[in-house]
């Protein structure tokens, strides 16, 4: 038994064993909050605070460096993804207009509303993604999705108010 178990573990996939520990997951979390956190607010105040005079090339630049930041960790074998295929944008080709306006105009929203509004108004987008997943793709969320998605909202409200 012990011989079967180890040749059927030979042939596993090596990323699943060598899953993130909880302390990392937790740390990802949280340093994906921070940074979004920071974002926002160096967003707000280069729009507002210092006039920055187009939420376009701020998004551009936020953009490149972003793909040039996965480039690196890529070559530095920090992550791992599939390599640009010219044939991926024409099979996802709304998506990529659908990002770039959802960009912009987020970056624009921030430069004219208070930091409260903005945060509520942009936690709505995670329901309204989930209630359309669940219309269009039929998808279905478990119970803890759906009271963590509402705790997001109820957590924006109380920030905003």
């Amino acid at each position: 038994m012990t011989r079967q178990a180890d040749g059927a573990n030979a042939g596993a996939d090596p990323a699943a064993a060598r899953l993130p520990s909880r302390v990392a997951q937790l740390l990802s979390a949280l340093f994906y909050g921070t940074c979004s956190f920071l974002m926002v607010l160096v967003n707000k105040a280069l729009l507002t605070t210092y006039g920055f005079p187009s939420p376009i090339v701020l998004g551009i630049g936020q953009m490149a460096a972003t793909i040039m930041i996965l480039y690196v960790s890529k070559l530095n074998k920090i992550i791992h993804f599939p390599d640009f295929d010219k044939n991926i944008p024409v099979k996802l080709f709304p998506l990529p207009l659908l990002y770039v306006g959802n960009h912009i105009s987020g970056l624009s929203s921030t430069g004219k509303l208070s930091l409260p509004m903005f945060t509520v108004l942009r936690k709505f987008t995670i329901p309204l993604t989930l209630l359309l997943e669940t219309v269009i793709l039929g998808r279905q969320y478990s119970l803890s999705i759906i009271v963590s998605v509402f705790a997001i909202i109820v957590g924006a409200f109380i920030a905003a108010g």
